[in-house]
């Protein structure tokens, strides 16, 4: 099932894992491009989801980038590269990862 959805609509949203916890929010999205007879179709592989913890709910989402960009790994940061398909997208507004926040720490390791 394709399903299309706006980019503005997604990026900078807060992502909740299915306990409610906060993940991050939508820093980027990675696509492939389609080539068809018709025409090129962008299709979402990968999104990143990243959090700045205490630093991001004080000073703001850009700001904390910002931050991060000039102080690098002095700030709690941390960014889950989640696959396509294991994002709720029915509300674009309020996205969901299918995985809690534990699993997708675990798999940080794996990097």
């Amino acid at each position: 099932m394709s399903r299309e959805v706006a980019l503005h609509h997604l990026l900078g949203r807060t992502v909740l894992d299915p306990n409610g916890r906060k993940v991050g929010r939508v820093e980027e999205l990675r696509a492939e491009i389609q080539l068809h007879e018709r025409g090129n179709d962008y299709v979402v592989t990968e999104f990143h989801v990243g959090s700045f913890g205490a630093v991001e709910s004080l000073a703001g989402p850009y700001f904390a980038r910002m931050l991060l960009h000039r102080l690098g790994r002095l700030v709690s940061y941390r960014r889950h590269e989640i696959p396509w398909n294991r994002i709720d997208l029915r509300d674009p507004s309020h996205p969901r990862t299918l995985d809690t926040l534990e699993q997708l720490l675990s798999r940080q390791g794996d990097d």
